[in-house]
C-alpha cells in the first residue's frame, strides 16, 4: 500500500507556530495574488491615483496609388502606375486604367517602373484589365516590370497574358552543331 506524502486532514491541529490556511501571519499583508502570498507591512503595495490621458486619433495612411496618363510620340497611350497596388488600390486602378483603354482606339502601355509592391489583388486587377482590352480589341502591354513581380507573374501563369513578358525561346542552329570536316 502506498501512502501519499504531505497529505494533511483539515481536521488535523496546525503545529506550533504555523499560521493556519487562509489567515495572514501578524505583521504581514496578503499581496492581492491568488496564491496567498503575503509581504511584510514595510513593503505593503498602495494603490496609486492615475491621472487620464489624452490619445490623439491616428490617421489612417493614404492610399498610396498615384496613376497618370500621357500620349507617347506615336499617339499610344502610356499610363504610369507609382507605389503600390494592392487590395487597397486595386479597383482604383482598375477604373481609371479601363476607362483609359474604352477612351481612346489606340494601344496602350502601363509603364511599372514606379510601381513598389503588388499583392495578389494587384495581379488580378492586371489580368482583368487584360481581359478587358482584349475584348475592346485594344492592344495593351506592361513595360518596365521589376524582377520581383515578373518572377511572380511567371509563377502564377500571368506572364502569358502579356506576349511582351514572355522568355525568349533559344534558338539552335544545325549547322553551327555539326563538326567540322576535315
Amino acid at each position: 500500500m502506498i501512502i501519499p506524502l504531505n497529505r494533511v486532514s483539515a481536521s488535523a491541529p496546525v503545529p506550533a507556530g504555523e499560521v493556519p490556511a487562509g489567515e495572514v501571519p501578524a505583521g504581514e499583508v496578503p499581496d492581492g495574488g491568488s496564491d496567498g502570498a503575503v509581504l511584510p507591512e514595510a513593503i505593503q503595495l498602495k494603490p496609486v491615483q492615475l491621472e487620464p490621458v489624452q490619445l490623439e486619433p491616428v490617421a489612417p495612411e493614404p492610399v498610396q496609388l498615384e496613376l497618370s496618363c500621357r500620349t507617347d510620340a506615336d499617339g499610344n497611350q502610356v499610363i504610369s502606375v507609382t507605389g503600390e497596388l494592392d487590395i487597397a488600390t486595386a479597383e482604383q486602378a482598375y477604373a481609371y486604367i479601363s476607362e483609359v483603354i474604352d477612351s481612346w482606339p489606340t494601344p496602350v502601355s502601363v509603364d511599372l517602373s514606379g510601381l513598389t509592391f503588388c499583392d495578389a489583388s494587384g495581379l488580378g486587377v492586371l489580368a482583368k484589365i487584360a481581359r478587358h482590352a482584349r475584348q475592346a480589341g485594344r492592344q495593351l502591354k506592361l513595360t518596365s516590370v521589376r524582377p520581383s513581380l515578373l518572377k511572380i507573374m511567371r509563377l502564377t501563369g500571368l506572364d502569358g497574358v502579356f506576349p511582351e513578358l514572355r522568355r525568349p525561346v533559344p534558338v539552335y542552329s544545325a549547322l553551327a552543331a555539326r563538326p567540322a570536316r576535315r
